[in-house]
């Protein structure tokens, strides 16, 4: 119920524009500094054994379990989701069942709370900045290795990885992963306002439900990164639709919009893998046409070859696992 809620409010703000005004007294009363970064390695891998990290608190760098030489993978969830629970949560796991990785998570939740979806946009941009400012703090307080980062964004958290991006000063991100990049309020924003591929060395964009809100679609359409990856079509997902009706997408939690983080994180260690091949368009791949790995078949997720370029293609199974292999 909660879920269908949260992705209700979207669709009816959405179609308003989001041109509104909030009801004074209604806003939640949150600010960057609500923002919690929330690490877990292999020393501390429950869910709730996460440490909390603060910006310039040098106490709460020197008793954690941060190891500076191991690779860094940053989660940042989206709109009406929490940093400590969900798919970041599932991710956690997986990597730390993969190696030993520092996994941080960027909980913005109290910015991203329903039915606010204007704040959560209108705080895109801070809560990249604020990221970005603790990120160079932990490169230079904590020595973190970062040539082993990899961001991994979520719906409006997808943007914020490119408001982080825009704001670091020492470094660059040599890796963003944008799934299903929030479509509401960032269609029209030039490339500098959202995600885009001079973000980072190399981003990867899963595309599971772009389209307009009238098509019960909430992710962006167009290609954002070096690599944009379109399973089934890049609008709706297999599973997704009540009796194939795909305007029942949203209504069904934002089935397909979700389906982009449970790709990820299942192409982490699943035994399927996701592999994509080239192709112009999707009515090109359904006909056949696109067979051929041409310059070279992609795995979709969090092993994907980076030095692809292009449109790719796949179908997934309507249940997990996903990967058809």
């Amino acid at each position: 119920m909660v879920k269908f809620v949260t992705f209700g409010a979207v669709l009816l703000v959405a179609r308003a524009a989001l041109a509104a005004p909030s009801v004074p007294g209604q806003e939640p009363r949150a600010s960057v500094n609500n923002v919690r970064f929330l690490l877990w390695t292999r020393s501390n891998p429950g869910a709730e054994e996460y440490h909390q990290l603060v910006t310039g608190n040098l106490n709460t760098l020197s008793r954690s379990p941060l190891n500076r030489d191991d690779p860094t993978v940053i989660l940042i969830h989206g709109f009406a989701v929490k940093g400590d629970s969900g798919w970041c949560i599932k991710a956690k796991e997986e990597l730390l069942r993969l190696g030993s990785y520092n996994v941080i998570s960027v909980d913005w939740a109290k910015l991203a709370a329903a039915p606010w979806y204007p704040i959560a946009v209108a705080s895109v941009p801070k809560v990249g900045a604020h990221a970005a400012e603790f990120l160079e703090w932990l490169a230079s307080a904590g020595g973190l290795d970062v040539s082993q980062l990899v961001v991994a964004g979520h719906s409006l958290g997808a943007h914020i990885a490119g408001a982080l991006a825009n704001n670091l000063v020492s470094f660059s991100l040599p890796h963003i992963t944008g799934m299903d990049p929030a479509g509401p309020e960032f269609r029209y924003k030039p490339a500098s306002g959202r995600l885009d591929p001079s973000d980072a060395h190399f981003v990867q964009v899963i595309h599971t439900n772009g389209g307009g809100i009238m098509q019960s679609c909430v992710g962006l359409w167009d290609p954002l990164g070096h690599v944009d990856v379109y399973p089934n079509g890049g609008e709706h997902q297999p599973g997704c639709a009540v009796g194939g009706q795909d305007w029942t997408d949203l209504l069904q939690g934002g089935c397909s919009h979700g389906r982009s983080h449970d790709y990820w994180v299942e192409s982490i260690n699943g035994q399927s893998a996701f592999t994509a091949v080239p192709c112009q368009d999707w009515s090109t791949f359904q006909a056949g046409d696109c067979n051929s790995c041409g310059h070279g078949c992609l795995q979709m997720g969090f092993h994907v070859d980076q030095n692809l370029r292009g449109k790719y293609y796949l179908r997934t199974n309507t249940k997990s696992p996903y990967a058809q292999g």
